[in-house]
């Protein structure tokens, strides 16, 4: 099983993004915060990361770089930031896609389908 971390702070999206990933056949790991994101991702095989921008301890931004810096992971992110300062920010930084809020839950399943196909294909998983 794929094991996906989802750093979003609204408690209820957190849940509702991580329930429609375990009807998918994922598992999931839930962080609201920068710390608790790194600790989870340390803690646990984490095969891709759904990321929020605004984080109450920190920005999104600097937590792709920290996760980038330690293994290829693909990184998605998952944010309002829709200026497109933001979003060349969000590539700039190591992410492999950029979703803006509101989203639809089933292109969100379906970008995280291919990003994993992509990194699988690729053989990126499990190296690192």
């Amino acid at each position: 099983m794929q094991n996906i971390l989802v750093v979003e702070d609204d408690h209820d999206l957190n849940q509702a993004i991580c329930y429609s990933l375990k009807k998918s056949g994922y598992g999931t790991y839930g962080a609201e915060s920068a710390e608790s994101g790194r600790t989870e991702f340390l803690r646990n095989r984490i095969d891709l990361v759904l990321l929020d921008v605004n984080l109450p301890d920190g920005e999104g931004f600097s937590f792709c770089r920290w996760i980038k810096s330690r293994k290829e992971t693909p990184v998605i992110y998952l944010t309002a930031r829709d200026m497109e300062e933001d979003v060349l920010t969000g590539y700039e930084s190591g992410a492999e896609d950029y979703i803006t809020k509101p989203f639809n839950p089933l292109e969100l399943v379906a970008r995280v389908k291919s990003q994993l196909r992509r990194y699988t294909q690729l053989g990126n998983m499990n190296q690192q």
